[in-house]
């Protein structure tokens, strides 16, 4: 009896974080909290990555176009310039705000096109059953890079800027704005629907070490 115990497996609620313990739910049950009745595990059943795969690679296309369109243009008196995501992280190093320019390139760039080309390579590999190689890299890559993918905080801090902006002279929205919002809301839905335990259940399948 102690041996089953020590060899328990036990994950934390996504919610309160209290310690369950795993197991696999039959169909048509769910493993919930009991300290919060949060959804810990579902049953797995016949569920597909292709939406977590749609939304990534969108995503993915998304933040290529904001990154090659005009973002906002700005009319101070009389002098017009159209600003990119990467022109504003030149322009914090050349004011020698280095912290914050690698900040932002990392949240705004680099951390978006890490998470979402690793969730739309692993799942183009599970649901088209194809073992890539590099598959376990590219799920931890996922792991590590989906915290610091805060397109959508990039989003609000543009909108308060434009505002603050606006005090000192003519702010207008650009194309690439439309793609900003766009890998925002593409990069939260992927969150939601990467399930890596599916995903390591899929790998199981095909043979694949997760």
């Amino acid at each position: 009896m102690e041996g089953m115990v020590s060899d328990a497996r036990w994950i934390a609620c996504p919610n309160c974080e209290a310690p369950c313990l795993e197991r696999e739910p039959a169909a048509g049950q769910e493993l919930r909290c009991s300290r919060c009745g949060t959804t810990v595990l579902e049953h797995i059943g016949k569920k597909t990555l292709q939406p977590s795969m749609a939304l990534s690679i969108a995503g993915l296309f998304a933040l290529l176009l904001a990154n090659t369109n005009p973002v906002l243009s700005f009319d101070v008196a009389g002098r017009v310039q159209s600003e990119h995501i990467i022109t504003g992280v030149e322009e914090l190093i050349n004011q020698g705000y280095w912290p914050i320019a690698v900040l932002v390139f990392l949240a705004g760039i680099l951390a978006p096109a890490l998470h979402l080309g690793s969730v739309a390579y692993v799942s183009t590999a599970c649901c088209l059953k194809i073992p890539f190689p590099w598959i376990p890299v590219a799920l931890r890559v996922s792991e590590l890079a989906e915290p610091f993918n805060l397109m959508p905080v990039y989003s609000i801090a543009t909108v308060v800027s434009v505002v603050k902006l606006r005090m000192l002279g003519a702010v207008e929205w650009e194309f690439g704005a439309r793609w900003v919002l766009g890998v925002a809301l593409f990069s939260l839905f992927a969150q939601q629907t990467f399930n890596r335990r599916l995903v390591k259940a899929r790998l199981e399948n095909m043979g694949v070490a997760a």
